[in-house]
């Protein structure tokens, strides 16, 4: 059965068993993070917003979260309160791919220049990368070093990886 006609019960269980057994990086886990989102994200989709953050990276610039919405073709005022969520879904979904931390580059738009973000969006970035295991001593410093590290990525990202998002 594909993962896309499962019930949403049955992806939470694939979520579960795979964390319990500390496999999230197989591809039934992440298969299933990501239905889990396009279902729950009101139109944002995983690859789209990945296929938004990699051509901002390429550029080394940074993204804004309403450009996150406009590349899924979502509705801004529909996603707005999904991003944050969203965003820490595709986080966890590209560490685990043994990617950087992709959602580094996107910020509001007063700091599309700079890459800075604002208090609450560093907190929600840099709880998630606890989560996920790193260790966060300066918060200015980690996030300044993860946005780099995205921007190198990106310019490594092959284009047959690249087509596997689309």
């Amino acid at each position: 059965m594909k993962i896309s006609e499962l019930k949403d019960g049955a992806l939470h269980n694939i979520i579960e068993n795979h964390r319990r057994h500390g496999q999230m990086s197989q591809p039934a886990y992440l298969a299933a993070m990501e239905e889990l989102s396009r279902r729950g994200g009101n139109g944002l989709s995983f690859r789209k917003s990945l296929m938004a953050i990699l051509a901002a990276a390429r550029n080394r610039r940074f993204i804004g979260y309403k450009a996150i919405a406009l590349q899924s073709g979502a509705d801004w005022s529909r996603v707005h309160w999904a991003m944050g969520k969203h965003l820490g879904e595709l986080l966890e979904y590209a560490h685990r791919r043994d990617w950087p931390l992709v959602t580094s580059i996107v910020v509001n738009a007063a700091h599309l220049e700079t890459g800075q973000m604002r208090p609450e969006s560093l907190e929600g970035f840099v709880s998630m990368a606890r989560k996920l295991g790193f260790t966060v001593t300066d918060e200015a410093a980690f996030l300044s070093n993860h946005q780099e590290n995205v921007f190198t990525w990106a310019e490594n990202f092959s284009l047959e990886e690249e087509q596997s998002l689309i």
